[in-house]
């Protein structure tokens, strides 16, 4: 599969969401999107589907989503539609996160430095050893006595 030229360093233009893009930013994926390619129609769709979370009500973001899944079905975009159906399969996780707009990002970020330990270690004796060092970091103990 041949890349457009157009597409070549535009990758982070893709991935930012559009209220995030610089001018210069957003100058390129205008150029993109006139072009018509698949990829700025798979981008509007992440868009769109973002814009599900400024949602208010369950009922709401129920209808939101499944007409989303519905206009992702009804394009010729096959990633996008293999996406839509893994997605259905979790909306009501999805829609969990509009009713209590509660995320795991703490224990995501929890995990990121255990896994930052673990790598900076190059393994541990055994688990007490590991539980100690991570009681340690996310305590903020200083190593240094208390004289």
């Amino acid at each position: 599969m041949k890349t457009q030229p157009l597409l070549k360093k535009a990758k982070y233009v893709m991935l930012k969401k559009s209220k995030n893009l610089t001018d210069k930013q957003r100058a390129r994926f205008e150029e993109i999107n006139q072009a018509n390619l698949d990829t700025a129609k798979a981008w509007k769709m992440r868009e769109n589907f973002m814009a599900l979370y400024d949602c208010t009500s369950v009922e709401e973001a129920s209808a939101y989503f499944d007409r989303w899944v519905e206009n992702v079905m009804h394009s010729t975009i096959a990633p996008m539609k293999k996406i839509a159906k893994t997605l259905r399969s979790f909306k009501t996780g999805i829609i969990n996160t509009v009713k209590y707009r509660l995320t795991n990002a703490i224990a995501e970020g929890m995990n990121s430095q255990i896994q930052k330990l673990k790598t900076v270690a190059q393994g541990y004796r055994n688990f007490e050893n590991l539980k100690t060092a991570i009681l340690f970091y996310n305590g903020k103990l200083s190593m240094l006595s208390q004289r």
